[in-house]
């Protein structure tokens, strides 16, 4: 009976093969071995790394912020109806307009709102078609981008190109009406109606009132901030993803994202401070912020993929079928029989020769 081996347990490592000598593990991959939040911590950025996170979120920031213009102009015609079907309202306007700037350059901007009112129509067919197109890439990418977190080809999605557009129509619809009330709520919670309605259920003030607004304010911003971001966390990547990671990563990118918000309100208040700063700085900080927003949704959809009940519903990409190629080939020389033939006759005449020379 031939003897069996068995390998040993303790120096077989993870791809079940037997070392001689395990591998050492660095400082890191103790800390990870230690600590399960670090791992994922590090899952995440391997991830963000390994799909290309950086050159995602400036696709995103270029397709977003060409995005806005024509929104501006969507918005602009908007507010032309508006003036457009009420006069009060208009002469209201061009009375703030003539106390606020005289001369020459009032009469231009009041030229130019009774052009924007008269070209309202224009407004809404050329803002219309850009917002689509440029909207649309601007969710094609940011889909793209976050399906990549997930280890996922939005090409291999199913359906036509008609139906992804579609898909990415009401994508992109979501994500503005998302959009509008997270930042809704946080300015209605910054321009004191919270002090409002103290006042409207007769609580006119109270020790450490001031303290309470401010916190009632971040509160109601973050629960914006968590709808914009549990929408683009669990809605847009075109894969399913887990309910207890989708909620948990849009808690933290709601934390982060308003962490951006107070940000931007420094920068912008110090760039107003001087000339220079008050004609660039708002387009400056807007593609900065936009960027940094973008970055934050891809970490978060990153640590989204890669915790534990994610990771258990990635299927493993299928190999490559093996090709077995039969190459013949063909040798120029004598074959096999000839070359025996002429070895036996040399050795029968090397014997033949040795054994006359033992004869004499």
């Amino acid at each position: 009976m031939a003897p069996t081996t068995r390998p040993d347990e303790k120096k077989t490592d993870d791809y079940g093969i037997e070392r001689a000598y395990a591998d050492e593990p660095d400082a890191v991959d103790k800390v990870r071995e230690k600590s399960g939040f670090i791992d994922h911590i590090m899952k995440m950025l391997d991830r963000y790394g390994s799909e290309g996170g950086n050159q995602f979120a400036a696709g995103i920031t270029y397709f977003s912020v060409l995005a806005l213009f024509p929104i501006f102009m969507l918005t602009v015609a908007a507010a032309a109806t508006v003036l457009a079907n009420r006069p009060d309202l208009m002469q209201q306007l061009e009375e703030q307009i003539a106390n606020a700037v005289s001369g020459d350059l009032g009469n231009s901007i009041t030229e130019l709102l009774h052009t924007a009112i008269e070209q309202r129509g224009a407004m809404y067919g050329i803002g219309g078609l850009t917002t689509l197109w440029s909207g649309l890439g601007w969710m094609n990418n940011l889909r793209i981008g976050i399906s990549a977190m997930w280890m996922q080809d939005p090409t291999d999605a199913p359906g036509n190109f008609v139906t992804k557009k579609l898909s990415d129509l009401l994508g992109l619809i979501g994500l503005l009406v998302a959009m509008v009330i997270a930042f809704g709520v946080t300015a209605a919670g910054s321009s004191g109606l919270t002090q409002k309605i103290f006042e409207w259920v007769g609580i006119e003030s109270f020790p450490g009132m001031g303290t309470v607004l401010v916190l009632a304010g971040i509160v109601i911003g973050l629960i914006a901030n968590f709808l914009v971001f549990w929408w683009m966390v669990a809605f847009l990547p075109r894969t399913k993803v887990p309910t207890k990671s989708g909620l948990m990563g849009a808690a933290i990118g709601a934390v982060l994202f308003e962490a951006i918000k107070q940000l931007s309100t420094v920068i912008m208040s110090s760039a107003a401070g001087n000339p220079a700063g008050a004609v660039f700085g708002p387009v400056i900080v807007l593609m900065v912020v936009m960027y940094l927003v973008w970055r934050v949704v891809l970490y978060v959809s990153a640590w989204t993929a890669t915790t534990e009940e994610s990771l258990e519903l990635l299927v493993p990409p299928v190999p490559d079928q093996a090709v077995i190629r039969v190459r013949n080939e063909i040798r120029q020389g004598p074959n096999t029989g000839v070359t025996l033939g002429a070895g036996a006759a040399l050795g029968a005449a090397a014997a033949g020769a040795w054994a006359l020379l033992r004869r004499k």
